[in-house]
């Protein structure tokens, strides 16, 4: 969420419309006023839920993929993957560029953070060939988030079925019009639940692009409305994550061990969990030698004084604390936002 800069510069252009508007009398040049303003806002508090304010990326949805034949799946190593081709899709899809644009102006017109789906799209090359160096295996969705970060979603699936023919006063006419159909869904991308779904079934219009975009702003205020909702709720019972502890192969570290606590690894990060999640939220689905893992974590998005605080800030602590408590190598590998995947080494 890249706030501070957004806010800066609202209040900057602010400064500028009052300055111009009150004349030269109080003899202060604009960027004398800009910088006094500046300073003020450096020093107030954190506004905590300004900070928490949701970054925002539209994305095609899988159906759209699969009508313009850029999702497929193949097998490997015994397992099915989803390849999405979402290169090959923005270049088959004229309209995509012009509805995302336009669904993005809607949320940049309330000040949302955004993440250009294209843009994003442009830096997975360097990280395609960064993960390629490290041994990781991604799929194409899985990066898109990892280098967008977004905390929301908005999946866009649309279809557009033939032009009809319409009875118009005494003949048969070819309108042009067409059957619009279309999803708008906002996801947690942290979590993949659905906050809020807009759809529309059968608009007659004879602009895909255009039937799509109106539609979507007319119902935008409800699905808003509902995000911030959701973000309300997450600013006050925190964030859901999973959070996943395990020993690596040939590591002489068994979880059900006695660390130089007194207690076992596994109670020890048992007691961490629930001590840093907020009113001990959280739900533990594994524990055995090799494995911890937690469900439905709660973590908070803001610190104390109101800076943002995030997955990587939690897991980052929980590390910390276990190489400086435990006398243990232990590194945090997680791929996917949501996800906190501490991994033992071995003993120091």
């Amino acid at each position: 969420m890249k706030l501070t800069k957004i806010l800066c510069a609202a209040t900057l252009c602010g400064m500028a419309v009052a300055l111009s508007s009150c004349g030269n009398n109080n003899g202060k040049s604009l960027a004398e006023g800009a910088s006094d303003d500046l300073t003020a806002y450096e020093n107030s508090d954190v506004n905590a839920v300004e900070q928490a304010r949701p970054q925002i990326m539209v994305i095609p949805g899988d159906q759209t993929l699969q009508n313009f034949r850029m999702l497929r799946t193949e097998r490997a190593n015994g397992r099915d993957y989803t390849i999405r081709d979402y290169k090959g899709y923005l270049l088959k899809d004229d309209r995509a560029k012009r509805i995302i644009s336009a669904i993005q102006d809607d949320f940049n017109a309330q000040n949302y953070p955004l993440n250009d789906f294209e843009q994003t799209l442009k830096q997975l090359d360097t990280q395609e060939a960064t993960d390629m160096a490290d041994g990781m295996e991604k799929d194409a969705k899985t990066m898109l988030l990892t280098v967008a970060q977004p905390d929301i979603i908005l999946e866009l699936n649309y279809d557009t079925s033939r032009d009809k023919i319409s009875l118009t006063s005494h003949n048969y006419n070819q309108t042009g019009e067409k059957n619009i159909s279309y999803t708008l869904s906002a996801i947690d991308a942290y979590t993949n639940k659905v906050i809020s779904t807009i759809t529309a079934s059968n608009i007659k219009g004879e602009s895909t692009t255009e039937t799509i975009q109106e539609d979507i702003h007319k119902n935008m205020p409800k699905l808003q409305a509902d995000i911030e909702k959701y973000f309300s709720d997450i600013l006050t019972r925190g964030r859901e994550i999973t959070v996943r502890v395990a020993v690596e192969q040939g590591c002489n570290v068994n979880l059900q061990d006695e660390s130089i606590t007194g207690d076992t690894y596994a109670d020890w990060a048992v007691d961490y969990v629930k001590t840093h999640t907020i009113k001990g939220a959280y739900k533990m689905q594994r524990n055995t030698d090799n494995e911890l893992y937690f469900v439905n974590c709660r973590i908070a998005l803001v610190n104390e004084d109101g800076t943002q605080y995030g997955v990587y800030d939690w897991a980052r602590d929980f590390t910390k604390s276990m190489r400086q408590n435990l006398g243990v190598k232990a590194s945090n590998k997680a791929q996917g936002l949501g996800e906190v995947l501490i991994t033992i080494q071995g003993l120091k």
